[in-house]
């Protein structure tokens, strides 16, 4: 499980198997979330318009995949 503000590495094993890991899948959606606030960043500075809106959008849902993910990898088991 990761921790918060730490930067999660690619899985070296993901590549040889048929379905992508907790690990391979935190390394891609931490870069994708990097991405994506670096574009909403520099559109900011342009000023408001369609595309902004549409990667800001898109910057609140992968949040929203990120905390629902976390609170599903820290939740007890049941039973």
């Amino acid at each position: 499980m990761m921790s918060d503000g730490q930067v999660p590495q690619h899985d070296p094993f993901s590549e040889e198997m048929d379905l992508i890991t907790f690990q391979e899948a935190d390394a891609r959606l931490y870069e994708e979330l990097a991405r994506t606030r670096a574009i909403v960043q520099g559109l900011r500075a342009s000023g408001p318009s369609e595309e902004l809106n549409a990667q800001q959008a898109r910057l609140t849902a992968l949040e929203a995949v990120t905390r629902r993910l976390r609170a599903q990898r820290t939740q007890p088991p049941l039973g």
